[in-house]
């Protein structure tokens, strides 16, 4: 059992803000969480079914499952911090399928031309870095100044549970390098606000189709979920090449071994087997 208060909220969101996670996502955890407080009865006791009755509630009132998912999800998080994760609820809402519009590379190409274009070097470097580098929309808080420098950034996401290293392509980084110190960024996010905060989802999406009528692309296209689905078919079509090459060589060797060593192959009829090195 476990009294929630509204300071222990605070501390907890203050937690969040330690790890990097962007102000946008800190407003959701505090919207979420007051929910959670408004539901609990009034001795505000967190226990192991707390999750589970929230759920119902919701649903009886027609939240939707997305709602529903993002209230859960802060539950649980706020619970990792607590140290109590027994109260975690892993029974979430199924939510219906969206179709995501699909972005060609041709698009995005367009959509980097339009913004040189138009002289948007922030749009620019945005589209860049979620469609070319592969940083999704909730770690861009964490691409430094510093990061830019050394060339990588280590990216935690889930809470801090789990992280990837990011390596920054060299084009992108002297483009990136350049930006920084033309704007005096010596530290901290590389895509900030005027106060020097990492700006929010929203904003991005406003930057992005900033430049789609110019592009020729469907404003529903430039958003950061569709460069970073863009990025991954690209890297899947990628490796599946590589695979389909890694399997030609092997059949080839396979081959060249069999006319070399087969059972069935006349002596006069091998051949010297040279090494494959995959």
């Amino acid at each position: 059992m476990e009294i929630l208060t509204p300071e222990a909220i605070e501390a907890f969101l203050a937690s969040q803000a330690r790890r990097g996670i962007a102000p946008a996502s800190l407003e959701a955890y505090r919207r979420n969480l007051a929910k959670l407080l408004e539901f609990l009865p009034e001795e505000k006791r967190l226990t192991a079914e707390t999750g589970r009755a929230w759920k119902a509630q919701m649903e009886s009132q027609g939240i939707s499952p997305r709602s529903v998912n993002s209230r859960l999800s802060a539950l649980s998080s706020l619970c990792e911090y607590l140290g109590r994760r027994e109260f975690q609820t892993h029974d979430f809402a199924q939510e219906e399928e969206v179709l995501q519009p699909e972005l060609t590379r041709a698009e995005y190409l367009r959509l980097r031309q339009a913004a040189r274009a138009l002289d948007k070097e922030r749009v620019y470097l945005l589209i860049k870095v979620l469609g070319g580098a592969g940083l999704r929309i909730q770690e861009l808080s964490q691409l430094t100044a510093e990061a830019v420098e050394a060339g990588t950034v280590e990216l935690r996401y889930h809470n801090g549970r789990c992280s990837r290293v990011l390596h920054i392509p060299g084009e992108l980084r002297e483009e990136l390098l350049s930006y920084v110190r033309r704007e005096g960024i010596a530290k901290g996010p590389v895509f900030r606000t005027a106060a020097g905060a990492p700006i929010a989802r929203t904003y991005a999406v406003k930057l992005l189709q900033s430049v789609s009528e110019a592009a020729r692309v469907e404003a529903e296209k430039a958003t950061p979920r569709c460069l970073w689905n863009m990025y991954r078919a690209t890297r899947e079509t990628i490796l599946s090449n590589i695979q389909v090459l890694a399997d030609q060589a092997y059949d080839r060797m396979l081959a060249e071994e069999q006319r070399a060593a087969g059972w069935n192959t006349p002596p006069d009829r091998r051949e010297t087997c040279r090494a494959y090195v995959l």
